[in-house]
């Protein structure tokens, strides 16, 4: 029983590999099961064993990265200088949470905005792990803001939900403009959320 399960996370995890390096250079469009399938060194049939279709795995390799790029909070503070302004602290947590993203690029983000609105009917259960991905962020933000506020970085009856909350709000309409202005770059997006996450915190 313990081999065949480790059998089965091996063979999902060098499927995961094969779809995030293929997902990154061809985009999820021009991706093929077969073609993770070949990648991974298994069989297109071995692949739909662990997910149902390209979208389930699309979805699920996105939240896994997601959820891996986070540190505990004793280990991100153990590289903080609490003596720096609380802006410029925040916006290196973020900027450290969303390297993942970046790395995606224009077109993959376009195809994650497609796949999700594409879930709301077709997958409901799908679609709200995806969304749990930015409860998640929200959460983990409160949680760092509070610790920020332990620290005296910020002031005691600083709100931190509703800071959360509205930096959300800017890091989607930050990615919007990226993604769907041709023109925008990468360094103008990261300006613009540094500039927004300076407003809120200064």
């Amino acid at each position: 029983m313990g081999l065949a399960s480790n059998k089965n996370d091996n063979e999902r995890q060098k499927i995961f590999a094969a779809a995030l390096e293929l997902f990154s250079a061809k985009g999820y469009e021009d991706t093929t099961i077969q073609q993770i399938a070949n990648k991974a060194e298994t069989t297109e049939k071995k692949v739909h064993i662990h997910f149902e279709s390209k979208a389930d795995l699309f979805i699920e390799l996105m939240a896994t990265e997601f959820k891996l790029d986070q540190d505990p909070i004793e280990v991100i503070f153990q590289e903080i200088d609490v003596n720096k302004a609380a802006s410029e602290i925040v916006y290196r947590y973020i900027y450290n949470r969303l390297k993942h993203f970046r790395f995606f690029g224009k077109k993959i983000m376009r195809e994650i905005f497609s796949v999700s609105l594409h879930l709301i009917k077709s997958k409901p259960n799908m679609m709200k792990k995806f969304i749990d991905l930015d409860f998640l962020f929200v959460d983990d933000l409160i949680t760092f803001l509070n610790e920020l506020k332990a620290k005296g970085v910020l002031p005691e009856g600083y709100d931190s939900n509703q800071a959360a909350e509205t930096v959300y709000s800017t890091l989607a309409f930050e990615f919007l403009l990226y993604v769907y202005e041709e023109e925008h770059t990468e360094e103008q997006l990261l300006q613009g959320i540094k500039n927004k996450v300076h407003f809120i915190f200064t």
